[in-house]
């Protein structure tokens, strides 16, 4: 019984391990265009970095580095999460298949739910 526990932690934990690696599909620089007017230009340098700057819209300049925890959901079908340095909270499905972005920002007890196109650039 106890091999059988341990056979299926470790098959968790395995599938978990590979999940959490954005694939290199996910890795550029992409337009988010927000219903609203907000346009954000996001880089993804690598599996653990990515970088945004608001060009369009109330935010325009706005800008930051950030770590996030990426997961790879379906084929083309990611979830992001971060914490920026003024302390919201971000979170997403990017989902690159049908090149939309579903964005949820909580700052303070402000939920902020949001949607937009995709446009890949590089």
């Amino acid at each position: 019984m106890k091999q059988m526990q341990l056979l299926i932690a470790s098959l968790l934990f395995s599938a978990f391990a590979t999940a959490a690696h954005a694939s290199e599909a996910y890795i550029g620089q992409f337009l988010y265009q927000y219903e609203g007017g907000n346009i954000y230009r996001v880089t993804v340098h690598d599996a653990k970095s990515m970088s945004w700057v608001c060009i369009e819209g109330a935010e325009k300049g706005a800008n930051g580095m950030e770590t996030p925890e990426r997961f790879k959901v379906s084929n083309k079908v990611y979830f992001a999460t971060w914490v920026e340095k003024t302390g919201i909270n971000v979170s997403q499905v990017i989902d690159l298949k049908n090149m939309k972005v579903y964005s949820t920002i909580i700052d303070g007890k402000e939920r902020y739910v949001l949607k937009g196109k995709i446009l890949r650039e590089k």
